[in-house]
C-alpha cells in the first residue's frame, strides 16, 4: 500500500495529508493482476472509468474521471499528442506504479481537463543489482516477453542503469486481427553524492500492427429497441485486403534533482516525444433498412498524424519555519512547445450485409481522389504554453492548509482544411489564473478529514460556424471528504462528495454539420470511496464504489441529459491472500467489478446495460520447489467470458467488451 505519492501536490505528500482524492496502482499489484495497459491496472481504482471502449480500447489508454476525460502524464510531464493519433501507449511491465489525481488540476499542471490527471512512474535505476526475465503467453495467440535489468556500472555505484523491454505478438477476440510491439525503455542515473541526481530515460515504441476492432450501431447489437437480430460480436466486419495502421512513439526525458541545502532543493523536468501513427482503416459509418434487412455502410480511410513535443518544468521547493507554523513551499515555471499535424481522407460509404455467412465484410477498390482533392481535411498546429505556479503548505499543530496558485498563457497556430480545398489560418491566444485551497486535520487516531475548491482550464482550439474562436473550457469543484490511516499503515480508507461544474463545453451544431457550438456547462457530482487494508497477515483487500449524477445543465440541445458512456453506480472488489506453512508460496486472488448501465446517446433514448465482471490470479513461488527466485502465475479476466457492450457514444458507434483472457507468466529473477 502506497501512502505518498507526488501527483497531488508535485512533491512526496502524503495520501492522508492530501486535500484531494488520491489513488495509487502498486508494483505490487500489477503483479498480482498482470495487467497488460495501463487502463487495465486501474480497473480497481474509484471514480475511474477506463475501459469504455471494450476490445477496441486494448490499444487505446482513454479514461474518465468522475464522467471527465481525464490527462495522462509520464513521470510528472503530460504526455501531449494530436488528438487525430492513436494516442501513446506506456507498456504498464516499465511502470513502478501509476497515480492518480481526481479532479481539477490547472494549479500545478496548467492546461487540463476537470477530470483529473493519471501519472505513469517509469521504473528508475536502482543501487542493488537486480535482473528479471518474463514469458507470457495466452488466450488469442498472446505471446509477451519482458527483460528488466538493474544495477551500478561502476564500483562506487555513481552511476546507475536500467534496462526495460517487452515485445508482444497478439491476435484479438475478433478475427483476423494482429497486435505486434517491440518497447524499450533504458535509463541512467548520475548520482555523485547525497545532494545531485540526474537521470535520463528513453523510451521507444515500434507497433507495425494496430488491429481495428471496429465500433458496431447500437441497431446491430439489438440495442436501441431494434428490431434486428444481433450480428455476430466477434466478426471482423473490415476490409483486410485494405487494412494496415502502425504506431511509433519515441521520447526522452531528463529527471535532474540538486539539493541546495537547509531543505531547499531544485528540480529540472524536460522531454521531447515524437508520435507518428498512420491509420489504414475501414470503419462503420451507419446502416440502411432494405426491405426489413440491415445493411451496414462501410467507409475507408486513411488517417496520417504525428507530433513533436519539447516541455520543460522546473521548480524548488523548501521548507522554512514561522513561528508556530512549518511552510513547505514550491515555486516553478514551465514550457511547452510543439507541432500536431493531421490529415484524413475518406470516400463514400459502401453497403455490405452482416449477416451473409461468407461476404459479410465491405469490399472495394478505395479511391481518395475527390477526398484529397476536393473534400481534404488537413490540420497543422502549432503552439507554446508557459505558466508560472507556487504552492505553499502549511502546518499549524494538526491542521494542514494548501495554497495552489497558477498563470498560464498559451498561443495555437492552427493552419487547416476543413473539407474544404481551402486553406485557413487562424492564432487563438488564451491566458487564465487556476488555484487550490484544501483544508484538513490529522487527529492521533489517523482520521483527517478536508475540504477543498480547485480549478483548471484547457484551451479549445477552432472556431465554430460564424468563426468565432472557442473559449477555454473551464471546469471547479468543490470536494469534502475524509481520510483514515491506522497505525502501522496497514488501512487506508477515504470517502469523498464532489461537485465538478465544467463550462463551455462543446456540442454538435444541429444547423450546421460538421461544425460545432460552445455553450454547455456539465455538472457531475457524486460519492466515491477506497479502500486498500490488510485484513490480516496475508489477506489483502482492495475496495471502490462510485456513485456519480452527471448531466448538461446548460446547452442548446441536450440541457438535462447525461454524457454518454456515464455509469450512474459502479464499484469493484479484489482480495488476495498468501498462504503459509504446506501451501506456502501460493498466492490467490479475485475481483468482482460492477460497470453500472449508461447511457447510449446524447439524447439519452436508450441505455446499455450493467455488466457485472469476475477476475482470478493464482501465483506461485517456485523458490520453494527449485531454490530459485521464479514466479508462476495465471490470470483470467472475464472468467465468465460474458457478452457486454462497453458503451456506445451515439446510435452510431457502440464497443464490444472484452472477451474472457487467460494469461499464463513466467518470471525468473536474479
Amino acid at each position: 500500500m502506497a501512502e505518498a505519492a507526488t501527483v497531488g501536490t508535485k512533491v512526496r505528500t502524503s495520501v492522508l495529508e492530501t486535500p484531494q482524492s488520491v489513488s495509487v496502482v502498486t508494483r505490487r499489484q500489477m503483479e498480482a493482476q498482470q495487467p497488460t495497459t495501463t487502463s487495465q491496472a486501474l480497473r480497481y481504482a474509484a471514480g475511474v472509468n477506463s475501459e469504455s471502449y471494450g476490445g477496441f480500447g486494448t490499444q487505446l489508454d482513454l479514461t474518465r474521471i468522475r464522467g471527465i476525460d481525464a490527462d495522462y502524464y509520464l513521470d510528472g510531464l503530460r504526455v501531449i499528442s494530436n488528438t487525430s493519433t492513436w494516442t501513446p501507449q506506456i507498456d504498464p511491465y516499465t511502470l513502478e506504479r501509476v497515480e492518480v489525481l481526481r479532479g481539477p488540476s490547472s494549479a500545478l499542471y496548467g492546461q487540463g481537463s476537470g477530470g483529473g490527471v493519471i501519472n505513469q512512474v517509469s521504473r528508475r535505476p536502482q543501487r542493488e543489482s537486480a535482473h528479471e526475465i518474463m514469458m507470457q503467453a495466452g488466450s488469442f495467440r498472446h505471446l509477451q516477453i519482458g527483460v528488466d535489468s538493474t544495477g551500478p556500472l561502476n564500483a562506487n555505484g555513481t552511476f546507475l542503469y536500467r534496462f526495460t523491454a517487452t515485445g508482444l505478438d497478439e491476435h484479438g477476440q475478433v478475427e483476423d486481427v494482429r497486435h505486434k510491439r517491440i518497447y524499450f525503455a533504458p535509463a541512467l542515473t548520475w548520482r555523485p553524492d547525497d545532494r545531485f541526481s540526474w537521470t535520463i530515460l528513453a523510451t521507444h515504441s515500434w507497433e507495425p500492427d494496430i488491429p481495428n476492432y471496429n465500433s458496431v450501431p447500437a441497431a446491430a447489437l439489438g440495442l436501441n429497441g431494434s428490431r434486428y437480430p444481433g450480428v455476430m460480436r466477434n466478426r471482423n466486419y473490415t476490409d483486410m485486403d485494405f487494412e494496415g495502421s502502425s504506431r511509433k512513439q519515441d521520447s526522452v526525458s531528463s529527471l535532474l534533482t540538486y539539493r541546495l541545502g537547509n531543505g531547499w532543493a531544485f528540480n529540472s523536468n524536460m522531454r521531447y516525444m515524437y508520435i507518428n501513427s498512420d491509420i489504414r482503416r475501414t470503419s462503420i459509418y451507419g446502416y440502411q433498412d432494405r426491405g426489413g434487412h440491415l445493411w451496414l455502410e462501410g467507409t475507408y480511410g486513411l488517417a496520417p498524424a504525428s507530433s513533436h513535443t519539447f516541455q520543460l518544468d522546473n521548480n524548488l521547493t523548501g521548507e522554512v519555519s514561522l513561528g508556530a507554523t512549518t511552510h513547505r513551499l514550491l515555486v516553478g515555471g514551465d514550457y511547452a512547445t510543439g507541432r500536431l499535424q493531421s490529415d484524413s481522407y475518406r470516400m463514400a460509404p459502401v453497403l455490405f450485409d452482416p449477416y451473409d455467412p461468407v461476404n459479410y465484410r465491405p469490399h472495394a477498390t478505395p479511391d481518395f481522389t475527390d477526398s484529397r482533392v476536393n473534400w481534404p481535411y488537413n490540420v497543422r498546429q502549432d503552439f507554446q504554453r508557459v505558466g508560472v505556479y507556487a504552492q505553499d503548505q502549511i502546518v499549524y499543530g494538526r491542521w494542514r492548509l494548501t495554497l495552489s496558485g497558477r498563470y498560464d498563457r498559451s498561443r495555437t497556430d492552427d493552419t487547416s482544411r476543413t473539407y474544404s480545398p481551402v486553406w485557413t489560418s487562424h492564432r487563438q491566444e488564451d491566458s487564465k489564473w487556476t488555484g487550490r485551497v484544501g483544508l484538513g486535520y490529522v487527529f492521533d487516531s489517523g482520521l483527517a478529514p478536508y475540504v477543498s475548491y480547485a480549478t483548471s482550464f484547457d484551451p479549445q482550439l477552432g472556431a465554430d460556424f460564424k468563426g468565432r474562436a472557442f473559449v477555454p473550457m473551464e471546469a471547479r469543484q468543490t470536494e469534502v471528504g475524509v481520510k483514515y490511516q491506522s497505525p502501522g499503515g496497514t488501512t487506508m480508507l477515504a470517502v469523498a462528495l464532489f461537485q465538478t461544474n465544467q463550462t463551455n463545453v462543446k456540442s454538435s451544431d444541429v444547423l450546421h454539420l460538421g461544425y460545432w457550438t460552445q455553450a454547455g456547462e456539465l455538472r457531475s457530482r457524486g460519492l466515491d470511496m477506497q479502500a486498500v487494508t490488510r485484513l490480516t497477515r496475508d489477506l489483502n483487500l482492495i475496495a471502490s464504489y462510485t456513485y456519480l449524477d452527471s448531466s448538461l445543465v446548460s446547452d442548446s440541445l441536450y440541457r438535462g441529459k447525461s454524457p454518454a458512456g456515464t455509469p450512474r453506480h459502479s464499484a469493484s472488489a479484489w482480495l488476495d491472500y498468501s498462504f503459509r506453512g504446506a501451501l506456502a508460496g501460493l498466492r490467490l486472488g479475485s475481483g468482482v467489478r460492477y460497470l453500472g448501465s449508461t447511457w447510449g446517446n446524447p439524447r439519452n433514448t436508450f441505455k446499455v446495460s450493467s455488466a457485472t465482471l469476475v477476475d482470478l490470479a493464482a501465483s506461485y513461488d517456485l523458490g520453494y520447489l527449485i531454490g530459485h527466485d521464479a514466479t508462476l502465475s495465471l490470470n483470467v479476466s472475464n472468467l465468465t467470458n460474458k457478452s457486454y457492450v462497453a458503451s456506445c457514444t451515439s446510435e452510431m458507434y457502440c464497443f464490444i467488451g472484452q472477451d474472457r483472457v487467460i494469461n499464463a507468466t513466467l518470471s525468473y529473477r536474479w
